[in-house]
């Protein structure tokens, strides 16, 4: 057993197999006591086989992910021999254990509760464990797991190991936990901010013209928008996953960005790691850099990212694509995804660790979606240095920020019950240290599916008032999140399919977009907060407040940055959603929408009809707003206004800059001091080609507020805003 230093509270142990047969207690200790020990290690040998598939072209069946050339399972060969590994810990009991990455189960809590760690469709497998004791425990492995809690530990059971590196992070809370994680794994990088405005996507715009039709509508309607999404099959019929074109459909790729661009309207397409067909497939097969006994290209392998690179730019990233979507990047999860009952859940993962098994090294199973995404970030940065990447993902690992990507919660179904897991998964998912998260807003499967399990309650999906419900509180709730997106199938998506200009539903969908615009230079410089720091946008209650051990369990509501606070609401009208209780921590709080002061430390219901739901704003808080705006470009550099909350001390590092590329940007750190109402505005880190007048709204827990305009140029300023 080898056991280092890394920095101070961080420490890594390496096991060995040998270490397993004179094993003896491993105790993390701080000045406080001991806080977590590794209380055994076991392991069996086991072999590793890989397919050997009989000669052939396969056969082409159509899947939940689309056609893929299936083989039969021909000859396994033995390669070589691996271990499985069992590692035991205790810890303190009644602990909040949480984190695991990103599930389907909505659970917060795992000190009692299991989870199985591997990559599929809804599910980002990420071996970091978060205790609200101000710990944190990362397996540096790339295999499949299961994970059970004890109450007062825990226990790892690895699939294949040659050894078990475990690291141990203990600091003197969950945030400062999560911060030390992201040093150790790479701190996110921003995205353009455009990223940050509203994504247009649903299965799927089928033409050029489309695309182009329905962003001049949200144009002509003044709804914001910052990307439009073209889904897959965007190649010829009958080459499923070419990176090339269909001609008659996408006649001019450059033609069609330019005519988006000129809307300041941005580009994402969606590239598949898989083919059946067509000319790509064929460079693959010439290659050979395929995963054995499949049409999967071989992301492990440098020169087949090289590959895969060139066919992803030849017409889509030189056409002037602004984001790909690495869609279907786990990339095996067809074995269990198919039949209309659903699985017992150790079934399905071992039918699909199985089937990944034989195709790639079983060490590094869940690596596939990590090293997918550090091929495209690698290329993009070399061969597009002026652009900030941008890759959609439903699978990757702790890396995955500082690669420019995005993950997503997967093909989720249209119910409520869904949707308050998916609250839960934001929050828990944060909580494993991933940053740039999101998901498909009014769910994927929208009505009954035949040939999956995965079904929606609402098969008239639109049509349906109580699907149109549902909708709203999954808008209002992605609305608040990292990266805001509508998308799925069985059903349209865009706004005014919802109802016509002046419907309930219609104006709920526009109110919430211009929300997010009007909330764009906070969430912006709340993002450039989570690069400069590694603390994730989404804070759980127990990251957010740990000094109050009351709130740690809270699953069901967040703060979005260092300001607000969000509640979803996740049941329907008729069964109590008219109004929605609120655990409003210690100090003062303010409605977003209405502005009135609440004192914190106690629990509200508050109403909440279909155009409302609860988001409130910490006493002290300085939120940087913009005026109305349909994309991101319409935003002014810096902020014009600023909302001062007054009530307690409060500060904010506003951050701005060019929204893309890598020119150095400009932060403006500010203060408020309660003492004399007085807004400090530090010297600019950055240049400010013209002073700027900015306009200060300052609002009081007695319910008084007043304005004031003044002129900045950068430098130290003091300003007394109390009327």
């Amino acid at each position: 057993m080898e056991r280092f230093l890394l920095s101070e509270g961080v420490s890594r142990v390496i096991l060995k197999p040998e270490d397993a047969e004179h094993f003896e207690p491993v105790a993390f200790t701080d000045a406080a006591g001991t806080f977590l020990t590794m209380t055994g290690f076991s392991c069996t040998e086991r072999p590793v086989y890989r397919l050997e598939p009989e000669a052939g072209e396969g056969n082409v069946r159509q899947t939940a992910n689309g056609e893929v050339v299936v083989f039969d399972d021909g000859k396994r060969r033995m390669v070589r021999m691996s271990h499985s590994a069992e590692i035991r810990f205790a810890c303190g009991e009644g602990e909040i254990l949480t984190g695991l990455g990103q599930q389907e189960d909505g659970i917060f809590d795992y000190a009692r509760r299991e989870e199985r760690l591997y990559q599929h469709n809804m599910k980002i497998a990420i071996p970091f464990l978060l205790s609200s004791a101000g710990w944190g425990l990362l397996i540096e492995a790339g295999c499949a797991m299961r994970y059970r809690g004890e109450g007062n530990g825990f226990v790892f059971t690895l699939d294949a190991v040659e050894a078990v590196s475990c690291v141990v992070i203990r600091a003197e809370n969950c945030g400062a936990v999560l911060r030390k994680l992201a040093e150790l794994v790479g701190k996110p990088v921003l995205l353009p901010k455009w990223a940050f405005g509203y994504i247009q996507s649903k299965e799927r715009y089928k033409t050029a013209a489309e695309l182009i039709e329905t962003a001049k509508e949200f144009r002509r309607r003044g709804l914001g928008l910052d990307c439009i999404v073209l889904d897959w099959c965007s190649w010829r019929e009958g080459c499923w996953g070419d990176k090339t074109p269909d001609p008659e459909r996408f006649p001019d790729v450059r033609g069609l960005v330019d005519e988006l661009h000129g809307m300041n309207v941005h580009f994402m397409v969606s590239v598949w790691p898989n083919t059946a067909s067509g000319d790509d497939c064929e460079a693959f097969l010439k290659a050979g850099k395929f995963l054995p006994g499949s049409r999967i290209y071989d992301a492990f392998d440098p020169e087949a990212r090289d590959l895969y690179w060139e066919q992803c730019r030849r017409y889509w990233v030189n056409g002037g694509a602004d984001a790909l979507w690495t869609d279907s990047n786990e990339p095996i999860t067809d074995p269990d995804w198919c039949g209309d009952t659903r699985r017992d859940e150790d079934e399905r993962m071992r039918l699909l660790t199985e089937a990944s098994a034989l195709r790639m090294d079983p060490e590094r199973m869940n690596d596939y979606g990590a090293e997918h995404l550090r091929g495209l970030y690698e290329h993009w940065r070399k061969d597009d240095p002026n652009r900030r990447p941008v890759l959609l993902a439903r699978s990757g690992g702790l890396n995955s920020g500082s690669l420019g990507a995005i993950l997503w919660s997967g093909d989720v179904a249209a119910r409520w019950d869904v949707l308050k897991k998916q609250v839960t998964e934001a929050i828990r998912t944060a909580c494993s240290g991933i940053c740039w998260w999101t998901l498909d807003i009014g769910a994927f499967f929208v009505g009954q599916k035949e040939q999956w399990f995965w079904r929606g309650d609402y098969p008239e999906g639109v049509k349906d008032p109580g699907y149109r419900e549902l909708y709203i509180r999954w808008f209002q709730f992605g609305a608040m999140l990292p990266v805001f997106r509508s998308h799925g199938t069985d059903t349209p998506r865009e706004p005014w399919q919802f109802g016509d200009e002046g419907s309930t539903e219609y104006e709920c969908i526009r109110d919430m977009i211009a929300l997010r615009y009007r909330l764009l230079p906070y969430l912006y410089s709340t993002a450039a907060q989570a690069c400069r720091t590694g603390l994730p946008m989404i804070r759980a209650m127990l990251t957010a407040f740990p000094e109050s051990p009351e709130l740690y369990g809270a699953d069901d509501q967040y703060m979005l940055g260092d300001a607000l606070l969000v509640k979803p609401v996740t049941r329907a009208l008729k069964d109590g959603g008219d109004e929605t209780e609120v655990l409003l921590p210690p100090g003062g709080w303010y409605d977003l929408f209405t502005k009135e002061y609440i004192e914190g430390g106690q629990t509200i219901r508050v109403s909440t009809p279909l155009d409302r739901f609860p988001v409130y704003i910490r006493a002290g808080s300085i939120l940087p707003t913009a005026e109305a705006a349909e994309c991101a470009a319409d935003v002014p550099v810096p902020a014009r206004e600023l909302c001062v909350f007054g009530g307690a001390d409060g500060s904010l590092a506003l951050y701005d800059d060019a929204g893309d590329g890598y020119e150095p940007g400009i932060l403006i750190p500010m203060r408020y001091e309660e003492a004399g109402s007085v807004l400090h505005l530090d010297r600019m880190r950055g240049e400010l080609p013209e002073p700027v007048e900015i306009t200060v709204h300052y609002f009081r827990p007695d319910g008084s507020r007043n304005s004031r305009t003044v002129r900045y140029d950068g430098n130290e300023q003091k300003i007394r805003i109390q009327n």
